[in-house]
């Protein structure tokens, strides 16, 4: 090992040290030193070009950089955004750890007020033709916070050139948004959902948008069967809570937490579906209901990775939610199972191939309310 540092390994020697060991202190030829493991010593990156005794600042695959604001000395990489700051990374960590409230408080200020700016930004995006009114507003969501964010590190973090990156960024991200078929397609397999913008959406919709062919639908006798199921554990689950309330405990009795509550009955339900069956909440679906911009969400998705077993979508509503039908009538048209679980208030409507469930009564009898408002 020829740049093995004579002075600075204490009583370690080349042929004492493993390549397992830790770092260790290297001196080359021209008296730069550093500390490295000996096994990233004898490796060949792309930078070494070949030479496997190659030093970084010799090749200028590094330097050596004097960070102005701090005073500390690092190695850094040339062109990188490391080597523009004016602190180390871990001068300005115990900064921004000292001051995080503050700072906080300051980027959240600066982004709200970056709204307009961060717009006029987003309206010079040239988006995909044939990108779905709806995805095109997901993104409009999910850039503008991007960018807004980007425009107050800017101001309050000194980043320059931030608002720049993050426009880049979110330009590349509106060509790439869009699911392909295949992409879906293995998602349905894999477990349920495919990830766009970050987010998880609900896999068999966008399969079925895409492809125009639905799952072959549930019978309606098999569907009955199971509306009657989860009917079945939902009743047990009323009479469990009418129990703990004549004992004198305290039940769920406002509409969030009644909503709350049967939620996780339902998931319970759900995650009998079999060995590794997911239960999903709140997953984005390719449906924006009438009246809305975005997308609309489920509220609960079983899947299984049995082919044989369809996947489940789930509302749960206080009320008539003319939302919730047109999701679960989407659900329906791919070829899922679609339950809709009414409590409160209003009237139940049924609906063409969708398992109403009417725990009304239920509900009242059990909670001793109308499950009114929060």
């Amino acid at each position: 090992m020829a740049l093995w540092h004579p002075d600075r390994n204490r009583s370690l020697t080349p042929d004492r040290v493993g390549t397992g060991g830790g770092k260790v202190w290297w001196r080359c030829p021209a008296g730069h030193e550093w500390e490295e493991t000996v096994i990233s010593r004898r490796s060949l990156p792309k930078w070494k070009g070949g030479d496997v005794t190659a030093c970084r600042e010799c090749t200028g695959f590094k330097v050596r950089r004097v960070f102005p604001k701090c005073g500390c000395v690092k190695m850094v990489q040339p062109g990188t955004r490391e080597a523009e700051y004016d602190q180390c990374y871990w001068c300005r960590s115990r900064e921004f750890e000292e001051n995080a409230p503050r700072i906080k408080a300051e980027l959240s200020a600066a982004a709200k007020a970056a709204a307009g700016r961060a717009e006029q930004l987003l309206d010079a995006v040239a988006l995909p033709e044939a990108l779905p009114p709806g995805l095109a507003v997901e993104w409009r969501y999910w850039a503008a916070g991007e960018v807004r964010g980007a425009i107050a590190a800017e101001q309050v973090l000194a980043r320059s050139g931030e608002a720049e990156r993050a426009l880049a960024r979110v330009t590349v991200a509106a060509q790439r948004s869009m699911p392909t078929l295949e992409a879906c397609m293995a998602a349905t397999a894999r477990d349920g959902v495919v990830k766009i913008l970050g987010r998880a959406y609900w896999a068999e919709g966008w399969r079925y948008l895409l492809s125009g062919r639905p799952r072959e639908p549930l019978g309606a006798e098999h569907l009955a069967a199971f509306r009657g199921h989860l009917e079945g554990w939902l009743e047990d689950w009323a009479q469990y809570v009418r129990e703990e309330r004549e004992a004198g405990r305290r039940v769920p009795a406002t509409t969030a937490e009644v909503t709350a509550a049967l939620t996780e009955e339902i998931r319970e339900f759900l995650r009998g579906l079999g060995d590794g069956a997911m239960v999903y909440g709140e997953v984005r679906v390719p449906v924006v209901p009438e009246g809305k911009t975005r997308y609309g969400r489920l509220d609960l998705v079983g899947w299984s990775p049995s082919p044989a077993i369809p996947e489940f979508v789930v509302e749960v509503d206080s009320a008539p939610n003319p939302s919730s039908v047109q999701k679960l009538e989407f659900c329906r048209d791919a070829g899922a199972v679609p339950l809709w679980v009414r409590f409160g208030t209003g009237g139940v409507e049924e609906v063409d191939g969708v398992g109403v469930i009417d725990v009304r009564e239920a509900v009242r009898a059990a909670t001793g309310s109308q499950a009114g408002p929060a």
